[in-house]
């Protein structure tokens, strides 16, 4: 795994995109090396964050990955200003 690391997207209100994060996280996670149980407690929190925006209504946004400083950043940011972020140090 490279010391730096970043991939980001844009998000669309399109209502399935939810689902399609979640693969893709799952991906990037364990493509990093993650154990399954920190994958799926990654994968949790993520749903919840998704859950809490789509009730405010925010559905547009940004996603990146980040690998940074020894650990794994992810971040979720919408245009009405919410940014939800977890942090996981990298796998050895």
């Amino acid at each position: 795994m490279p010391d730096q690391f970043l991939f980001a997207l844009k998000l669309s209100d399109e209502p399935r995109f939810a689902g399609m994060l979640e693969d893709l996280a799952k991906c990037v996670l364990e493509q990093i090396g993650y154990a399954p149980p920190a994958i799926a407690d990654t994968l949790a929190t993520l749903r919840q964050a998704l859950d809490q925006v789509a009730m405010a209504g925010s559905r547009e946004g940004d996603v990146q990955f980040r690998v940074e400083a020894g650990q794994l950043l992810i971040v979720l940011s919408y245009g009405d200003g919410r940014e939800w972020r977890v942090a996981r140090a990298l796998p050895d």
